[in-house]
């Protein structure tokens, strides 16, 4: 059995029999580590090439389905050979095909969603980036974008009402 072959493998049965899995749903959520090991495209959702990423992990080689070349040069987010990405993955059992739900390139301290959590690619038939400013990439330390109107990841709140002055 090849590498890859043994880590889908491995994912797959972490995930559960299929019985586990939601009606419908075909598949997996999964987090994986590794150094990009080659760069391609492939055909992807739709009609539109996709850039595709080959990371060499511990487990093998995976090769993960990203976004269209536009997208990814619109959002300023890149990739290169040897580049260390940590990606959250949808594995699909049936095709052996990895889609990229969120990757962060921790060579370049960036990180990016590209797929909303029910697989739906965050760009529209044309290429067009269709996600919100939430979805743009982050560099570590940056304040996070605003979603629905109010800030992502704030802990603060606004502190109590002072007591009320003793009575006289």
């Amino acid at each position: 059995m090849s590498p890859a072959g043994l880590l889908l493998g491995v994912l797959l049965a972490l995930a559960g029999p299929p019985a586990a899995r939601p009606a419908g749903e075909p598949t997996v959520l999964r987090t994986v580590e590794g150094k990009v090991a080659a760069l391609g495209e492939a055909a992807g959702e739709g009609s539109l090439p996709v850039v595709t990423l080959q990371l060499s992990t511990p487990q093998g080689e995976v090769r993960i389905l990203v976004a269209p070349a536009p997208v990814l040069a619109d959002l300023g987010f890149s990739v290169k050979v040897g580049d260390e990405i940590r990606a959250r993955i949808f594995l699909d059992p049936a095709t052996q095909a990895a889609y990229a739900q969120k990757l962060l390139n921790r060579s370049q301290d960036l990180m990016v969603r590209l797929r909303t959590l029910r697989h739906e690619p965050l760009w529209d038939a044309t290429g067009a980036w269709q996600g919100s400013p939430a979805e743009l990439p982050v560099r570590a330390g940056e304040p996070t974008r605003p979603t629905r109107g109010r800030a992502r990841g704030t802990t603060e709140r606004r502190p109590p009402p002072p007591p009320p002055p003793p009575p006289f």
